[in-house]
């Protein structure tokens, strides 16, 4: 993905996009300032990394990652003789959306996990609307669904 250009982006909203009449070869713009922005507004966390997603590619690549809501870390006790240890899990994102530097994305609600080649991303109030290859239309999808876990 490269940065906007001077030709602008489609929408204001957008985020993720390909310049009209590009052919595939052409790289994605994505607006990473316009994400961040967005999620400082709704109080969810951005993070970015080089890292391997085996279900995307075998090579790392940057990774940028909207973190609606986080597992709980996890504490187990175990003893040893007479020693007594404690290891901690890390906290890891529960629900999010991460996109890669080929806007590729894997998107982790409460229930499923999807991963698929995102088109077109842009920001409707709370909501992302999303244009994904192999689907047949646009989705869109509120983040305080993604921040609030169901009962």
């Amino acid at each position: 993905m490269e940065p906007p250009t001077f030709r602008g982006k489609p929408s204001e909203d957008h985020v993720l996009w390909r310049r009209s009449g590009a052919g595939e070869n052409v790289p994605k713009r994505f607006d990473e300032d316009r994400l961040r922005a967005w999620v400082s507004s709704l109080g969810i966390d951005y993070e970015s990394d080089k890292r391997v997603d085996h279900d995307r590619a075998d090579e790392p690549r940057e990774q940028h990652r909207v973190v609606f809501a986080w597992a709980d870390a996890e504490t187990e006790s175990f003893g040893m003789g007479d020693d007594e240890w404690e290891i901690e899990t890390q906290e890891t994102p529960r629900t999010f959306l991460e996109i890669d530097e080929r806007g590729e994305a894997r998107l982790k609600t409460w229930t499923d996990e999807y991963v698929f080649e995102i088109q077109e991303l842009k920001l409707d109030g709370s909501a992302f609307v999303f244009h994904a290859a192999d689907l047949d239309s646009a989705k869109k999808l509120d983040a305080q669904k993604l921040m609030t876990e169901p009962e």
